[in-house]
C-alpha cells in the first residue's frame, strides 16, 4: 500500500531509496522531542523493511534545563557505540526553540549545539556508516516566524523536494559534472549586475544526490542532507574576477537579523575587493572581521539540481537552476583550503556560459 501522510512517504525515501537499508541492518534514528511524529514514521518504516532500529530522543526541555545546572555536565553528545554498531543513521536536528541560544558567541554555540564528536565520527568511519540529516526537522513554527515565512508552505515544499528520487538527481549530477569537467573558463551573469568569471580546479567534483555510497566512503563523507541535489565544485586560486550579486535571501537562524539581502561581492585578482548588502549584512560583516586568512577567497561554485524547490529557506542552493558562490573554507566542496569563515549566497535563474558558449541560461539548461 502507498503511504499516504507526509512521515510515512518521507520515511519511505529516505530509508529505502537515499539509504538503501536491507533486512537485518541496524539502524539509529537520533531525533530531538519536537520531530519525533517524523521519527516514529522512521522507526515503522524500519520494521517494513526488516530493519532493526533504535530510537534516540533528545528531550528539549531537559537539555535546556541541563544548560542551567550548576556546574552543569558537559552538554549531550551522541554516543560513539551507536554509530559503531550501527550500518545507517538518520538525524533530526533541534532545538526547536533555538532562539533560546541568541546571544552566544559562534564558539559557544559550536559547545552546546555539536552533538557528534571525533570520537563519534572516527568510529563511524571505520563502520562505513551510512547517514542522512533530514532538514524537515527545522521547518518548525518558530524557524519561520523568525525568518517570517509560512511554516506549512515551508514544510510541503521540503517534503516534496525530499521525495525527488535520488537516482534521477545522481543522473543530473552526472551530466553536469561531465560538462563542467571539459570547460576551461565559467561565466556566471544576471539582469541583476552579476557578471563573474572563474576557472575550476580539475577532478575535484563534489555531488550531493541524497545517497551514500562507496565513493562517498571512501573519502569519508558519511552524510547525505535530505533534500539533496547539488553539485559543488572548487574554485582554482587567483582566478575569479568581476561581480556577483545573490538574489535569494542568505538565511542564518541564530544571526541578527536572521536574513540578508543581496549580498554583493566584487572580485579582483581572484579576491574580494568590497562588498555590501542592500539589508542584513551586519552578521556577515562581524564574522568577516574576525575570520582572518583566506575569508576573502572565492572557495567553490555550486550548482543546485532539485526541481522541487524554489523559495524554502536555507535551502537555496540546491534549487535546480540556482548557482551558488562559497567564500572562504572550500572543504566542504570537494576543496582543501581551511579558514576560519565559510558563507554561502545563491543566485537564481543565472545564466552561465563554459568557454563562451551557452550552457545555462535563466536557469534552464540548453545544452
Amino acid at each position: 500500500m502507498a503511504p499516504r501522510r507526509p512521515e510515512e512517504a518521507l520515511a519511505r525515501v529516505v530509508l529505502l531509496r537515499c539509504l538503501g537499508i536491507r533486512p537485518g541492518e541496524r539502524v539509529t534514528i537520533e531525533s530531538w522531542s519536537h520531530a519525533l511524529p517524523w521519527a516514529r514514521a522512521l522507526v515503522l518504516e524500519c520494521r517494513r523493511a526488516g530493519a532493526e532500529p533504535t530510537l534516540v530522543v533528545e528531550d528539549e526541555e531537559a537539555f535546556f534545563r541541563t544548560l542551567l545546572l550548576p556546574d552543569a555536565p558537559p552538554v549531550p553528545r551522541a554516543r560513539s557505540d551507536l554509530a559503531r554498531l550501527s550500518d545507517a543513521y538518520v538525524y533530526l536536528a533541534g532545538p526547536e526553540a533555538f532562539p533560546r541560544l541568541l546571544g552566544l558567541s559562534p564558539s559557544e554555540l559550536e559547545t552546546v549545539l555539536v552533538r557528534h564528536d571525533p570520537r563519534w565520527w572516527r568510529a563511524a568511519r571505520r563502520t562505513g556508516l551510512r547517514a542522512a540529516r533530514l532538514a524537515i526537522a527545522g521547518a518548525t513554527d518558530v524557524a519561520a516566524a523568525r525568518f517570517g515565512v509560512d511554516p506549512e508552505a515551508w514544510r510541503r515544499e521540503v517534503v516534496r523536494a525530499s521525495l525527488i528520487d535520488p537516482e534521477r538527481l545522481a543522473r543530473s549530477a552526472r551530466r553536469v559534472v561531465r560538462r563542467l569537467a571539459r570547460a576551461r573558463r565559467l561565466r556566471v551573469s544576471h539582469a541583476n549586475g552579476t557578471d563573474l568569471t572563474v576557472e575550476l580546479e580539475r577532478g575535484r567534483a563534489r555531488v550531493e544526490d541524497g545517497r551514500v555510497d562507496r565513493a562517498d566512503q571512501r573519502t569519508g563523507h558519511l552524510w547525505t542532507e535530505i533534500p539533496s541535489g547539488l553539485v559543488a565544485w572548487p574554485i582554482r586560486e587567483g582566478s575569479a574576477e568581476g561581480v556577483w550579486e545573490a538574489n535569494r535571501p542568505v538565511y542564518d537562524r541564530f544571526a541578527d537579523p536572521a536574513v540578508a539581502l543581496a549580498p554583493r561581492f566584487e572580485l579582483r585578482g581572484g579576491r574580494v575587493s568590497e562588498w555590501s548588502f542592500d539589508r542584513g549584512g551586519e552578521p556577515f560583516g562581524a564574522a568577516y572581521a574576525r575570520a582572518g586568512r583566506g575569508r576573502d577567497v572565492p572557495g567553490a561554485l555550486t550548482l543546485g539540481l532539485n526541481p522541487a524547490l524554489d523559495r524554502a529557506p536555507e535551502l537555496g542552493e540546491i534549487a535546480a537552476g540556482s548557482a551558488g558562490l562559497l567564500l572562504g573554507d572550500n572543504r566542504s566542496a570537494g576543496g582543501r583550503r581551511r579558514a576560519r569563515f565559510a558563507y554561502l549566497s545563491t543566485l537564481a535563474q543565472a545564466t552561465i556560459e563554459l568557454d563562451g558558449r551557452p550552457w545555462l541560461l535563466e536557469g534552464r539548461f540548453v545544452d
